[in-house]
């Protein structure tokens, strides 16, 4: 019988994929590594989110033959150390796309439509429309770097609402697979667009992927979305050109050092801001539960 410790708090629907008499499961919500290591060592199977960090130290020490993160991303493991060590990571690579991609919409539209400001005007019994600026998305021209499973979505919801779609990604096949979509390069995408949207995943050669030269090409009306991960953006240097006016407005969703975000940002009225939270829906953690287990269940054979 293989053994399985839920360490964080997530949707258990996906236990249903598991053979009764084959898996055990046990939860303990919000545990800490060393008492991880401690108490459950022992088991086969590590189940987590990405708000756990395993790194070297405590992969060193683990135990498990799998750790199986309920996110997309992967950056919060030192994967490659673990498979040195015989632990195989697996992930949720393709379940919360439409929730991420639908925020990401949300953010624009909000943005765009100044939706915030608007409620923050009627709860102060202010019904007066004259001295903002709302405008349509139709039209606009959006950049979505990154063309995978999130942003090629993201394209869709784009095109229904009448913008002009520009994609960008380096891997061929992507590409491929998306021919009714016109790819461009970055600089144009960067210099031309009225709306950026980053998808890319974080790794060593994404990490301050937009830097301070990729930030001064964007225009000073541009509209920049990022709801990838925080560390692929130069915070300060982003901070600093919305304070200036250099990018007209932001919407972020990650930050760097989560949860101690940037005080900066809050100190500015052209940010969006939420907390890490465009691929977390109900259904999105339902689905994520479903495909972890049914993968779990994959790993030791049906």
């Amino acid at each position: 019988m293989k053994k399985i410790l839920i360490a964080d708090e997530i949707d258990l629907s996906g236990i249903s994929k598991l053979s009764g008499n084959k898996f055990s499961v046990k939860s303990h919500f919000g545990i800490t590594n060393e008492e991880i290591l401690k108490t459950y060592n022992s088991f086969d199977v590590l189940v987590i989110r990405s708000i756990r960090k395993l790194n070297k130290e405590f992969l060193s020490k683990a135990g498990f033959s799998l750790i199986a993160t309920c996110s997309k991303g992967t950056d919060h493991i030192d994967v490659s150390f673990a498979e040195s060590k015989g632990i195989k990571v697996i992930n949720a690579d393709d379940s919360n796309n439409i929730s991420a991609a639908e925020h990401t919409l949300a953010m624009i539209l909000s943005i765009f439509k100044k939706i915030n400001y608007s409620d923050k005007l009627v709860r102060q019994n202010n019904f007066s429309f004259y001295g903002y600026e709302r405008n349509e998305v139709y039209g606009k021209s959006i950049g979505i770097i990154g063309f995978g499973k999130v942003g090629s979505y993201a394209g869709k919801l784009c095109r229904a609402f009448g913008m002009k779609i520009y994609a960008n990604d380096t891997d061929a096949e992507v590409r491929l697979k998306n021919k009714d979509f016109e790819f461009r390069s970055l600089n144009f995408i960067l210099k031309n667009c009225d709306i950026i949207t980053l998808h890319i995943p974080l790794n060593k050669k994404n990490y301050k992927f937009l830097s301070e030269e990729k930030i001064k090409l964007i225009g000073s009306n541009a509209v920049f979305i990022n709801t990838s991960r925080g560390d692929v953006v130069d915070e300060e240097k982003l901070y600093t050109a919305l304070k200036n006016n250099k990018i007209k407005y932001a919407g972020l969703d990650v930050f760097c050092n989560e949860p101690n975000v940037f005080r900066g940002f809050a100190g500015l009225e052209n940010v969006l801001l939420t907390n890490h939270i465009a691929g977390k829906t109900a259904e999105s953690r339902k689905r994520i539960s479903l495909n972890i287990f049914a993968n779990i269940k994959n790993t030791f054979g049906k």
